[in-house]
Parts: structure tokens; sequence; C-alpha cells
């Protein structure tokens, strides 16, 4: 990247945003003019001189390090020019000479301070090339430039009144104007020489401009104590400011992993997580703190030590694009670990289905993987624009080789919006049935009822008729053909038959017309909200076939409990039932048979012997 990834939101040493130009060329002219001055021996002009060098060294760092704000700073002497632009205008017009004089000299002042600026800005924005050669000659091309095109003001045209005898507020406006022109002409010199002096210095703050702290260490490296230890560290290629950015810089990090560290068992603590839970945090998540914190520190070091050119930027590259990989792992569990602490109360919200929860968190991670592939694509400097447009391109190809994998994902997606099934339903499709298990953007897991776990694309349970078993709310079938002997009484079967009726009616586990059913749910259908819901309160007990070796009577109803287990209890204790009413009666069960005649060969009176084969199942 081109600017050191984090540092700005790991140090808070901002400086306030303020016009600093003009307090320091106003600084410089006072400077300026102590040095014009002829009494100065040549000790105190070097003092003087070694005084000023460091202002401005220690100004074009700030001004660097404060490149954005500076450069988002308008032309303060906009209205200014404007004014007196106007007011020279019309003082020629009503022939004021000296009025035109006094307004030109101050606009000319306001020119050369806005030079200064136009300078400093054009320098920064040359600093985004990663190029220092480059920015090295713009510099140079910079003040050519500049200066080249300055035009002095013509001294002539005042000489009358530089003599200080002459009153008035005009000719002292004048006398002062010309004096700050001068003055700000020699500043001129000087700051063109420091700039192109202090140029490459610039450059590293100006690239390192979101890292306030740079500007502040160059404070510390033009200290007392700066310039003792520099000696010491010039062989190390550091120097007291570079030293001082790496300590702080390691103090921070190390402050904030320990209150990372702190805050993280205090919120454990608070909620009271399991203690294999907590040794999942330390191993896998507290982990990568430590290993971004660790990465950080080195990445630091080498920036600092390397200084900001184009290898330290290959550097801040290659660590962050490790820092995306990290983080992305970071999110990744620390997103599937809350779910995983929360999933127990997920599960009891009644109206919120756990496939949805499934499919949100898969779709969650695959977006936090695709938003880290992006940023590192990003950072590679692969043209982002031209990706997505090829991938426009050779989406149709794409599609067309994926095309199984879309079906599927639109296939969970219709499931889910159709509400055809959930978690837990127990459903059936070519002859396979059993307890859905999840419901994937792929295919549908189905739990067997011989413990087999079976997976269903989701594109053919769309396209295919599923029984679902479980979306009944009241009444499971039973149904039973009863047979009953043809020797049997038919007075007896009738009456047997009406208390078969009457013993379902008043049975607690069957469902009849009184049985009540109240649905929370409002369908904006014209729909049956009983067939939707899955109600069924029929029951039937008729007389109805002459069999082959039985009387078969139909019994047909439902249970009011859909549960397997409470559905064969409730027709078990049937059957117990009706066994005792058909005996009450001394109505028989019938079993099939069959009669075979047998004839003797002898040819006189036949004589039938009947001969009974009985089977039973």
């Amino acid at each position: 990247m081109k600017k050191i990834l984090l540092l700005a939101i790991l140090f808070s040493t901002f400086l306030l945003s303020k016009d600093t130009l003009n307090p320091f060329l106003d600084q410089q002219m006072k400077v300026e003019a102590q040095l014009l001055e002829q009494n100065l021996t040549k000790e105190e002009r070097a003092t003087i001189q070694k005084k000023q060098h460091s202002e401005y060294q220690h100004f074009f760092m700030e001004y660097a390090a404060n490149k954005k704000d500076n450069l988002a700073i308008s032309n303060p002497y906009r209205m200014e020019i404007s004014r007196l632009k106007i007011r020279i205008s019309n003082n020629r017009q009503r022939g004021y000479k000296s009025a035109v004089l006094r307004d030109k000299a101050l606009l000319h002042e306001y020119m050369m301070r806005n030079m200064f600026r136009d300078i400093l800005n054009e320098v920064l924005r040359s600093t985004e090339n990663k190029s220092k050669d480059f920015y090295e000659d713009k510099v140079d091309e910079i003040l050519i430039k500049y200066f080249s095109e300055y035009k002095p003001l013509k001294m002539e045209l005042y000489k009358e009144f530089t003599d200080t005898n002459k009153t008035g507020s005009i000719p002292q406006t004048i006398r002062e104007t010309v004096k700050r022109i001068f003055l700000l002409e020699a500043v001129s010199r000087t700051f063109s020489a420091e700039l192109v002096e202090n140029r490459l210095n610039i450059y590293r703050a100006a690239r390192l401009s979101e890292v306030k702290l740079f500007a502040l260490a160059s404070v510390v490296n033009e200290s007392s104590l700066g310039q003792m230890l520099n000696p010491y560290l010039a062989p190390l290629n550091l120097d007291s400011s570079k030293l001082t950015v790496i300590i702080a810089i390691i103090a921070l990090i190390l402050i904030i992993q320990k209150i990372i560290y702190l805050i993280m068992n205090l919120i454990l603590k608070h909620y009271h997580v399991k203690e294999e839970d907590m040794e999942y945090i330390h191993s896998h998540i507290t982990k990568l703190f430590n290993i971004i914190a660790s990465l950080f520190i080195i990445q630091v070091i080498l920036v600092v030590f390397f200084g900001v050119d184009t290898k330290s930027i290959l550097i801040s590259k290659f660590f962050a694009v490790l820092y995306i990989i990290l983080f992305t792992m970071l999110i990744y569990r620390s997103s599937n670990f809350l779910v995983h602490l929360r999933i127990d109360r997920i599960q009891s919200y009644k109206y919120l289905k756990k496939e949805v929860v499934n499919l949100v968190i898969k779709t969650g991670n695959v977006l936090i993987i695709m938003l880290a592939f992006i940023l590192i694509l990003y950072i590679l400097g692969v043209n982002l624009t031209a990706v997505l447009s090829g991938l426009g391109i050779g989406g149709f190809a794409v599609a067309f080789a994926a095309k199984d994998s879309i079906a599927n994902i639109f296939g969970s997606i219709s499931i889910l919006a159709g509400d055809l099934f959930e978690q837990g339903d127990w459903i059936e499709i070519d002859n396979m049935d059993g307890t859905v298990v999840e419901i994937g953007l792929r295919a549908t897991t189905i739990r067997t009822f011989d413990n087999a776990l079976i997976s269903i694309p989701n594109f053919k349970l769309v396209n295919e008729g599923i029984k679902n078993w479980s979306r009944r709310s009241i009444g499971r079938r039973i149904k039973m053909i009863i047979g009953v002997t043809y020797e049997s009484d038919f007075e007896n079967i009738k009456k047997a038959i009406e208390e078969i009726r009457t013993m379902l009616r008043e049975h607690p586990g069957i469902a009849n017309e009184r049985t009540q059913f109240q649905s929370f749910y409002r369908q904006p259908k014209l729909i049956s909200a009983e067939d939707f819901k899955g109600v069924k309160r029929t029951t039937l007990v008729y007389m109805d076939e002459f069999a082959d070796s039985s009387i078969n009577i139909l019994i047909y109803c439902f249970s009011r409990s859909v549960v397997w287990q409470e559905w064969l209890s409730v027709k078990e204790d049937v059957m117990y039932k009706v066994a005792e009413i058909l005996k009450k009666y001394d109505l028989d069960f019938a079993y099939p048979a069959m009669t075979v005649h047998l004839a003797k060969e002898q040819g006189k009176d036949e004589e039938k012997k009947e001969q009974v084969v009985q089977h039973g199942f």
C-alpha cells in the first residue's frame, strides 16, 4: 500500500489542523531582519543561522506530517486579493496614485505569501510518487518554475515614499509593506535552499503523513539529547526520531495487546464461559492477536529502518496482505464462535428457522472470504474494474460450467421461500424417507430411519414431489380392515359397528368434530386453514365388503397426536377395545380359507369330501 496500514488507527498524536505557514513566514522575516544587521559578530550570525536551519527543518516536517490538512486549506488571501483588485481599479479611475501604489504593494505581498503556499503544496503532491529520484527532480522543477515567474516589485515607483519625513497613513503603510516585501524576498532565498536540503525529510514525513507521531519525533531529533544520540545511531541507519517512533509504537502495541487480553478475560468471566470454550478462545483467537501484534512490531522496525521509499512500500504491501489474512481468520473464527455461544438461545426462538440461521452463517462466511480476497487484490494493485468487467464477460461460461451449483443455490432459496420443509421434518422422496438434518446451499442431508445419511441436491427436491409427514397439526391416520366370519349374526355385526363408532367418538386419543383447533398463523390466501395446517377429524366405521372368506368392517379415523409413539399407543388401545367389542357380540375374527372338493373315480354315486386348508397371517 502507499501508506503504512493501521498506523493512523493506532496512534492519536494528531496535530491541530491550522494554517502554520503565515506565522512561520512572519517569524522568518524577523530572523532575516536580524541577519541584515551590520553589527552582528560571526559567531552570533552562525548561531542565528543554526537556529534558523532547525526552525526550517521542524516547520517542513510538521507541514508534511499534516499533509492532508494543509492541502485542504484554501487560499486564505483570496478575499483580500479580490478586494484589493477592486480598490485599485476604483482608485485608478479617481486618480489616487498613492492609494494605487499602496494597494499594489499590499497585493504583491499577498501574492508572495500565496507563492510559498503553492510551492509547498505542489511539493507535497509530488510525494505521492513512489520514486524518490522523480520527486527530487520535481522539487527542483517546481522551484525553478515559481521563481522564474516571480516579478519583483518595481522599487523605483516607491522611492519618494522611502523618506520618513513624509507623513500620512498611505506613506506609512507603503513603507511598512515595502519593508515586508524586501524581507519576504530574503526569506524566499533561504526558503528555497532549505527546501532542497530537507526535501527527503519532507518526502518521508509526507509518506508517513497519517502517522502524526513522526512529526513529533522530529522535535526529539532536534533536541539536545537527540543531537547527542544521533552520532551513535547513525551506523545503524537510525536517529533519535526513528528510535522514538519505534519505542513509542512498540510500547503502544504492547499496552493495547494487554488491554485487549484483560477485557477479553473480563467478558469471558462475566458471561461464565465454559473452560473448554476459554481454551478455544486463547488458542484460536487470542493467539491471532499476538501474531498480528508481533508482525506489526516487525513492520514498524523495518519501515523506520529503511525509510519510506519503494522498498518499504513493498514491505508494507507484504505485511498488509498478511494482516488481511489474519484479520479475516480472526473475524471468521470470532463470528462463528459467538454464534456457537448463542446457539441455544437461537434455537429457543419459535419463529426463527434453524435452516435460515445456517444459511445466513454460511453466506456471512463466504462474504468475509470474498471481501478479504478483493482487499488483497486491491493492495496488490490489481485493477478491480477490469477484473469485474472480465467476470461479466466470462460470466456466461462460468454460469454454464457451474449450472448445477447455481441451480442448487436457487433450489435452497426456493425451499426456504416456499417453506417446503425445515430441519427435523420427516420427508419422503423417491422411496427415500427420513428426518431433515440440514438444508445447505448445495444439498439437503437426510438421516434415514435405519440411521443412514443421504445427501439430495436441492434442485432435485424442488423439481420433484416431496411428502412432508411432519406438516400435520392434528390427525394421524389409523386405518384397519376387520374381518369377521360368515357364521356371524348380522344383527350383532350392526350392534358392534355402532358401539365401535361410539367408542371412537368418546376416545380421548381420537380426533373428532369436537376436537378444537386454533391457528395463530394468518395466511393471506383463499385456502382452507385446516388443510393448510394439516387438521383431520374424519371418523368412519362401516361394514365395507363381502370378501372371499370374511365380512369386512372398515375402521378409518385419526389420532389427535401426530407423534409416532403416541399414535402407536392410541392405535394399540383402539385395537384392544375393538377386540373386546367383537368378543362381546360373539363375533370371531375371520382368516383366509380355501375349500377343495375331491371326487371318487369309481363312477357310482359321487361322494363329496371336503377338506379345509387353513392359512393364518
